[in-house]
């Protein structure tokens, strides 16, 4: 009887190792399969947020180009500008080669637009408008420059546009 005993224990333990071995490839299988899903959403995130900079690249571009057509006031480009490259590269904006496009912004951020412009009097809209196209005139010239200096700038900060 002894012999039958250790022949079904050594079945059950041979059984019990198999088992274990399948498990541990079950185990193995799903842990590749959850880094290959996280390496497939990273990738998936990566080419999403390069997306999202290369649209506000082509934004900023655009907006630039505008303003050097006399398509869009400058004050208008301006600030569309800083907003877009805030949310891009914010150290680009405090480059020296936009110190006057900043010093623009920094004159003309304050003024009233949309909604709180259009609840102005027609005399303080007029007053607005005189300060606007005074500072227009007075910088064109230099924020022209800087535009189309802005409007090739490559962003090398921005990693994932290289």
């Amino acid at each position: 009887m002894t012999p039958f005993f250790l022949i079904i224990g050594l079945i059950i333990i041979a059984s019990l190792a198999g088992y274990a071995w399948h498990l541990t490839r079950q185990v193995k299988r799903a842990q590749q399969q959850a880094e290959q899903q996280q390496q497939q959403e990273a990738a998936q995130a990566a080419h999403n947020l390069r997306q999202k900079q290369l649209e506000l690249v082509t934004d900023i571009r655009f907006i630039a180009r505008s303003v050097l057509a006399q398509q869009c006031e400058i004050t208008e480009g301006v600030l569309r500008i800083q907003y877009l490259m805030n949310g891009l590269d914010p150290d680009a904006w405090q480059l020296s080669e936009l110190h006057h496009v900043r010093a623009h912004y920094d004159a003309t951020r304050h003024m009233p637009i949309l909604d709180a412009y259009k609840k102005l009097s027609k005399k303080e809209q007029f007053k607005i408008d005189q300060q606007r196209w005074a500072l227009e005139n007075q910088h064109q010239e230099a924020i022209e420059k800087e535009l189309t200096w802005l409007v090739s700038y490559s962003f090398p900060q921005v990693t994932l546009l290289q």
